[in-house]
């Protein structure tokens, strides 16, 4: 969508549209998350589900044969951002809802490959259909979105059923409630110091990868115009180079998560999220400086093996912290690593338009460290927060 927009609307256009399109998306997730710890989680998508489809199918009509509308296009992909906004929290809670502590490492490995190999597939089908088919592309986009709603709808139940409040009070007064039980919520996560600061280890880990799509690609079509990959002898500059790290990323992820999930399994999880975050911010550490083909390759190798590891014990650990009655809430508010991290990902590039590579990898290096560190200082309350959770978990079983 954004080189759909660079072409339709112009570059400057699409930078400021694609800006207010996160600040919608980051807006619909607070609202969504309190909405979903307030009515349950399946109205929320259910909503956010069917109105994603009429913003598909106005992406097709806007985009047809009949018409050629990027200003109606560009309107409801934010409006296509209100929903995902909403759905995101919603979805995320009613996956922790069913699930225990020791699940979540298994099924959040399954997500992982799901996600990946799904952005691999549609990411290769969009590219090649792009130029030639953009109408076709939002037909089957309507389809398969009309297809996701009707199973959400008739194929998943609702697993969150709040307690009733004092309910019915008069209009005038319902609003304002409404608006105090959002504010309290929130006001309830920020006040988590053990969230807040898992939110901001987040956020830095989050960052190195953000730095490949910046910073990192950047530096290396500006410092590389012409490399031999010995013994193959195959020329290259930095452009060619960066998408061999792109598509070795999306393949190593794709096949390495399966071997992960074995592996999380077997060994001590606090052991192999350490040891897979190690790898990780050695990886992109070492991918922000060196311009050695065969290195960038090996490196990106170690990332995304240290990524597969740790990411779905992180986001298990994430599970354990958050309190059963605030979960989309919280939920909503840990959407701030993915926006943060993606500044921080945009701040490389002013530190690399004024201080030598050797800072910006500095830079880079740090953001890894002190997330560890920061992520290591709050494990025992994290295990703490576990033994409580399934306890509890228990006492409604039995």
């Amino acid at each position: 969508m954004a080189i759909y927009f660079v072409k339709t609307i112009g570059p400057i256009a699409t930078s400021v549209f694609l800006s207010i399109a996160v600040i919608i998306n980051f807006i619909a997730s607070i609202f969504g998350g309190s909405i979903a710890d307030k009515v349950g989680r399946k109205k929320v998508m259910v909503i956010a589900d069917a109105l994603r489809v009429v913003t598909f199918i106005m992406f097709a009509l806007s985009n047809s044969p009949w018409f050629d509308w990027p200003y109606v296009t560009l309107l409801f992909f934010m409006v296509n951002n209100v929903c995902s906004g909403l759905y995101s929290p919603a979805s995320e809670a009613m996956l922790l809802d069913v699930s225990t502590s020791e699940e979540r490492k298994y099924m959040y490995s399954v997500m992982y490959w799901i996600s990946n190999l799904s952005i691999a597939l549609g990411g290769t089908i969009g590219a090649l259909f792009f130029s030639d088919y953009l109408f076709v592309l939002f037909v089957i986009l309507s389809i398969a979105s009309i297809v996701s709603t009707l199973i959400t709808l008739f194929f998943i139940t609702e697993t969150y059923f709040p307690k009733e409040g004092a309910a019915k009070n008069g209009d005038g007064n319902k609003k304002l409630n409404e608006v105090k039980g959002l504010l309290q919520n929130y006001k309830e996560v920020v006040r988590d110091r053990i969230f807040i600061l898992f939110v901001l280890s987040s956020t830095l880990l989050f960052s190195l990868e953000a730095h490949l799509t910046n910073f990192i690609s950047i530096r290396l079509e500006r410092d590389i115009s012409e490399r031999v990959l010995h013994p193959f002898q195959w020329k290259m500059d930095g452009i060619e180079l960066l998408g061999i790290l792109r598509a070795e990323n999306t393949i190593c992820v794709v096949l390495f998560s399966v071997i992960a999930t074995w592996f999380i399994r077997k060994y001590n999880e606090k052991s192999i999220l350490f040891f897979g975050f190690a790898l990780y911010v050695i990886g992109y550490g070492v991918l922000s400086y060196s311009d050695s083909p065969w290195i960038l390759i090996s490196m990106m190798v170690f990332a995304v093996i240290g990524e597969v590891i740790a990411f779905p014990i992180h986001q298990s650990y994430l599970g354990d912290i958050i309190p059963d009655h605030l979960r989309s809430s919280y939920l909503a508010m840990n959407r701030i690593a993915m926006k943060g991290s993606s500044l921080i990902g945009t701040l490389g590039i002013y530190i690399a338009s004024v201080l030598p590579t050797l800072y910006v990898s500095l830079f880079v290096w740090l953001s890894g460290i002190i997330a560890l560190l920061l992520f290591y200082s709050i494990i025992p309350a994290i295990y703490e927060r576990r033994s409580i959770h399934e306890q509890t978990y228990n006492v409604n079983v039995n």
